[in-house]
């Protein structure tokens, strides 16, 4: 069974300037640079008529990982995250996916970034599953647990450069 991922984020900006950082290519390579991972790239960003498709790769380092998942994996796994952005009423939404190259996990879900009386709120709501007998569920709730805290380091980041 897949293990929920729901986070709840406020920036001090209205969407649009929001969603103009999260489609911007140099704002998301310091963001991933950032935040963290070996080797970030933007792989590919194209916006047009109020839609965006924002691909970002990233390795996480073995050494960061639970030694039953590192085990599992050869090297430092290479996530790629596929964000599709639309307009929706004030705002934006999208879905998105999270792929760990090389290994039997994903994460999809949505994003929904809405108005809110301090600028707006970023709605992430997602499931991660890891289709291994006995270690799936373990591996599901790292999976989440690490996207959480890099979560948590982008939308810092995204919050200090809103207010700048």
């Amino acid at each position: 069974m897949p293990t929920s991922l729901s986070i709840t984020h406020e920036f001090p900006a209205a969407p649009d300037k929001v969603y103009g950082l999260f489609t911007d290519r140099d704002f998301l390579q310091e963001r991933l640079t950032a935040t963290g991972g070996l080797d970030p790239a933007v792989d590919r960003l194209d916006v047009a008529d109020g839609t965006a498709t924002v691909v970002t790769r990233q390795s996480i380092p073995a050494s960061a990982l639970p030694s039953m998942v590192a085990s599992m994996l050869p090297g430092d796994p290479v996530t790629e995250r596929t964000e599709n952005w639309r307009a929706d009423g004030d705002g934006y939404a999208a879905d998105f996916t999270v792929v760990i190259k090389g290994a039997p996990a994903t994460l999809k879900g949505t994003m929904t970034l809405l108005p809110a009386s301090a600028g707006s709120t970023l709605v992430v709501a997602g499931s991660a599953s890891v289709p291994i007998p006995l270690f799936g569920g373990k591996v599901e709730q790292i999976v989440v647990e690490q996207v959480t805290a890099l979560l948590e380091r982008e939308d810092a980041y995204t919050v200090a450069a809103l207010q700048k």
